[in-house]
C-alpha cells in the first residue's frame, strides 16, 4: 500500500528516480564507510533485482520482464563494479570523485535508454500489434463488465484517496474524483471505484470495470480490489 501511495502521488517516472538516486547515494556512503567496491556494486545491483521482482509481482510483468532480470542485474553488476573501483580509487580527489558520480549516472540512463530503444524493439511493437488486433476483432462485440464491493473497515474519504492511488499505480489515465466516487481509462477500459459511508467509520466500496476484452477487464477489477 506504501507503494501504491507513492505511485499515486509522485508517478511512476519520478518513484522511479527516488528509487534510483536513494539506492546509488546508499551504495556511495557504503564505499565511503567499507571500502569493497566489489561487494558494494554487488548491492547495488542486487538491489535494482530485488525490485524488479518485487514491482513485477505486486504490479504485474511487462512482457518478457522476468527473462530480463538477469540480463539487467549482469548489466548494472558490470557499470558497478567499474564506477564503484573509479569512486574508490579517486575518493580523496574531491574533484574527480564528484565528476565520477555525475558521468556515472548520465551514463547509465544513456546505456539503459539505449537498451531499451533499440536492443529491445520488437517487443513493444508486437505488443502494440496484439493489442490493435484485439480492439479490431472486439470493437463490434459488446463491452464486458465486472465488478466487486466489500465493506472496508475506513471511511469512505480514506477509500476514495485509495481508489486515486490505486488508479494512478495501475497506470491509468484521466483519473477524476468526484467526491468519493473515482474514475479512470487503462487503453479501451474504464474503471469506477465508488465510496459510501457505512456503520461509524466504515465504508461500502464498489469497483466496476468495463471493456472490449474479458481478460483485460478481469484482470483490472482483480488488481484494484486487491489494492484497496
Amino acid at each position: 500500500m506504501i507503494c501504491l501511495i507513492l505511485k499515486g502521488i509522485f508517478g511512476d517516472a519520478a518513484l522511479g528516480l527516488i528509487l534510483k538516486f536513494a539506492i546509488l547515494f546508499f551504495c556511495i556512503k557504503h564505499l565511503l564507510d567499507h571500502g569493497r567496491p566489489i561487494t558494494t556494486a554487488f548491492i547495488y545491483a542486487g538491489s535494482f533485482l530485488i525490485l524488479g521482482f518485487l514491482g513485477g509481482l505486486f504490479f504485474g510483468w511487462a512482457e518478457y520482464g522476468l527473462l530480463l532480470l538477469p540480463f539487467n542485474f549482469l548489466i548494472d553488476a558490470v557499470v558497478g563494479l567499474v564506477f564503484f573501483s573509479l569512486l574508490d580509487r579517486y575518493r580523496d580527489r574531491l574533484f574527480l570523485f564528484y565528476a565520477l558520480i555525475v558521468a556515472g549516472i548520465a551514463m547509465n540512463f544513456g546505456f539503459h535508454l539505449w537498451i531499451s530503444n533499440f536492443t529491445l524493439p520488437d517487443f513493444g511493437s508486437e505488443q502494440k500489434v496484439a493489442a490493435s488486433r484485439a480492439h479490431s476483432a472486439q470493437s463490434s462485440a459488446p463491452p464486458h463488465l465486472w465488478s466487486h464491493h466489500k465493506v472496508l473497515n475506513v471511511s469512505a474519504e480514506i477509500c476514495a484517496q485509495r481508489g486515486v492511488a490505486s488508479l494512478h499505480a495501475l497506470n491509468f489515465s484521466s483519473v477524476v474524483r468526484n467526491g468519493t466516487y473515482v474514475y479512470g481509462n487503462s487503453g479501451t477500459n474504464r474503471a469506477a471505484v465508488k465510496c459510501v459511508e457505512h456503520d461509524q467509520e466504515s465504508s461500502f466500496l464498489y469497483i466496476a470495470v468495463a471493456g472490449p476484452v474479458k481478460r483485460s477487464v478481469e484482470d483490472l477489477r482483480n488488481k484494484i480490489a486487491w489494492s484497496m
